[in-house]
């Protein structure tokens, strides 16, 4: 029998991996989420993902946060909340998923 993996729905708060994930902006029109990401030593990371889609056990579709295999570009990016143009990436990432390419300076 083949095992289901269950994934945790995201929500506006949630714990994992010992750090506080809070969302900070989802684009529907390009399916985007944008989570403020701080550990427990205080630093603040940025994640920009297109949420994986999955299956519940009664086969609806729901989002899930990406697993640490699916980070890469074209899926989810985390950027370091000191770095220089976080900001315009996150703006660019939002509004135009991953498609638009490389956010440039």
């Amino acid at each position: 029998m083949k095992k289901r993996i269950l994934y945790q729905l995201l929500t506006d708060e949630f714990t994992k991996f010992g750090d506080k994930f809070e969302k900070i902006a989802h684009n529907e029109t390009t399916g985007m989420y944008c989570y403020k990401r701080t550990t427990s030593e205080g630093l603040t990371y940025y994640e920009v993902f297109k949420a994986p889609k999955a299956k519940d056990e009664n086969g609806n579709i729901y989002y899930h946060y990406p697993s640490t295999a699916q980070f890469g570009f074209g899926t989810a990016l985390c950027f370091r909340g000191d770095e220089r143009h976080t900001a315009d990436k996150i703006a660019f990432y939002m509004a135009n998923g991953f498609d638009a390419g490389r956010f440039r300076v």
